[in-house]
């Protein structure tokens, strides 16, 4: 009596213990990755959207090939005046940040603004590093023949 219940305890127990190796295994190797290694996503590619719009307005709106025309001038102005906002932004953003530096300058004394200085260049070669690693992640190449 007890071997019979001895063999189906032990049955029962590997078969479970099966269950949870296969299911382990099978998370751990089918399961899909949707961050790709903690990369940031990509930006789409300007031209594959316009194309994209294009394409989608055709069909969906039924466009001639003049109004196809139209469109993408549209959003080539589009696209060139975000650019702008963008870059605006960027600057206004810098004038702030530098406006910060000054404003704790000013509360410093000369030996303290020395070791800030030294501080802030450490942190803006860190930013370099990780914007390089950052654009090597996502494929960009930096052209530093221009500066």
């Amino acid at each position: 009596m007890l071997k019979p219940r001895l063999s189906a305890f032990f049955s029962l127990f590997f078969v479970f213990l099966s269950g949870i190796l296969v299911g382990t295994l099978g998370y751990r190797y089918y399961s899909v990755n949707y961050t790709d290694k903690g990369a940031p996503p990509r930006r789409p590619d300007p031209v594959e959207v316009k194309r994209r719009i294009i394409a989608e307005m055709t069909d969906a709106v039924k466009l001639d090939s003049g109004q196809v025309e139209q469109l993408g001038k549209i959003l080539d102005e589009t696209r060139v005046r975000f650019k702008d906002v963008h870059d605006e932004l960027d600057k206004k953003g810098h004038e702030i940040w530098q406006d910060q530096i000054d404003q704790i300058n000013q509360i410093l004394t000369p030996e303290q603004r020395s070791l800030y200085k030294a501080l802030r260049d450490k942190h803006e070669k860190d930013r370099e590093e990780r914007k390089k690693k950052r654009d090597h992640d996502r494929g960009i190449t930096q052209d530093t023949s221009k500066k």
